[in-house]
């Protein structure tokens, strides 16, 4: 799962080719990333689920970044094949789901914004296919 910014979607969606930046932090998560990878897309700033895509590229360098964030050095990223897609409105509200996955148990349910503060995540596929089937629900 990719964690994302509102406004570094925005930038997503008006790419020619769709493209998610990660930083230096996340070097060893982005060596597991191999081709044809599920992903689900969540954005922080509206706390929703809004696709999900199959990866189609092997992570690649950044040379200059297109994304804005001042405190994250994006040094990676790799090409998506969108999946499905919801508008914002019809996005999977992450409140109801979130504190029954497996990902976030460790969290109290209260606090299951916590467990998705970084930029990338790997779920189990209880987690992810429980996901996808609300958004292939919605769309």
């Amino acid at each position: 799962m990719f964690t994302i910014s509102k406004e570094n979607f925005d930038i997503f969606n008006n790419q020619k080719e769709k493209q998610i930046e990660f930083g230096k932090k996340y070097q060893r998560r982005a060596k597991r990333i191999e081709l044809e990878d599920r992903v689900v897309i969540y954005i922080k700033d509206i706390s929703k689920w809004i696709m999900t895509a199959t990866v189609s590229s092997k992570v690649k360098n950044i040379i200059k970044s297109n994304w804005k964030d001042e405190s994250m050095d994006y040094k990676y990223k790799v090409d998506l094949n969108i999946n499905r897609k919801l508008n914002e409105d019809s996005g999977i509200d992450a409140s109801f789901i979130a504190p029954s996955l497996e990902y976030l148990k460790r969290w109290l349910p209260e606090h299951w914004k916590l467990g998705f503060s970084d930029s990338m995540h790997i779920l189990s596929a209880r987690d992810f296919n429980l996901i996808e089937s609300e958004i292939n629900r919605i769309n």
